[in-house]
């Protein structure tokens, strides 16, 4: 490897004669490419969160986490008690949020 740097420096001093000739490796080496790091929306994760499905997930995955979550905690079930009644009301209520948002961001993506 040393003759081969030597005869590209004396190559490089030749085509620039009377320049400053720098020690240094050839360009023709590649640089690795590090891709930059992706963008995540922090009002997103914490809807994909609310769904309990990982961040990233496509429609279908978050619209059957929503129904699934909805069987649960629906306000019907507590037809009894008006405190858990108001709280599956809120809850139902940030679920169906959560979709919509997602539903809204992915939609967007795909313009």
């Amino acid at each position: 490897m040393d003759l081969l740097r030597r005869l590209y420096h004396i190559a490089r001093a030749q085509v620039n004669a009377g320049k400053r000739v720098e020690q240094s490796e050839p360009h023709f080496r590649q640089e690795r490419y590090t891709p930059p790091p992706p963008v995540v929306d922090p009002k997103l994760v914490g809807y994909y969160a609310n769904l309990e499905i990982p961040y990233g997930s496509d429609l279908e995955t978050a619209r059957q986490a929503w129904k699934r979550l909805l069987k649960k905690c629906h306000p019907d079930l507590h037809a009894g008690d008006p405190e858990k009644r108001r709280i599956a009301n809120e809850l139902s209520a940030e679920l169906t949020r959560a979709y919509q948002e997602i539903e809204r961001a992915l939609a967007r993506e795909k313009r």
